[in-house]
């Protein structure tokens, strides 16, 4: 069986490919998952998470993103991840490089809670 970080980094690797974001969502999950950019938006199960990514997807010209994992922590059913989301287009051309600290609370292989906190400036800039 996977351990909550083996979900939560495949999860993230899943953005890689195109489709893999909405992939991504459907296998992980729940109709009850809280997904929270602060000071954004908040969201509860796949189709309003996948909203978001829609509109991020169509404002930024996103196809795909690249995570980079730094550091990758759990504790029981929460993990941790320090990361950089790699935004790219459908030429894989990087749009924009975006820092975030990132908590996840996993529960029998799904995503129950994921919040994200991230650092503005990849996106004041949008350059990498």
């Amino acid at each position: 069986m996977s351990t909550p970080a083996d979900i939560v980094k495949t999860f993230l690797a899943m953005w890689e490919t195109p489709g893999g974001i909405e992939k991504s969502l459907r296998d992980y999950f729940t109709p009850e998952t809280r997904y929270e950019n602060v000071g954004l938006s908040v969201t509860t199960g796949v189709d309003q998470a996948m909203a978001v990514f829609a509109g991020f997807s169509a404002s930024l010209g996103m196809a795909t993103m690249w995570v980079e994992n730094l550091h990758v922590a759990a504790a029981g059913d929460t993990v941790l991840t320090e990361r950089i989301d790699h935004v790219r287009d459908s030429s894989g051309k990087t749009l924009m490089s975006i820092r975030v600290m990132g908590a996840f609370d996993v529960k029998e292989g799904k995503i129950m809670a994921w919040r994200d906190y991230f650092d503005t400036a990849g996106f004041a800039s949008g350059a990498s």
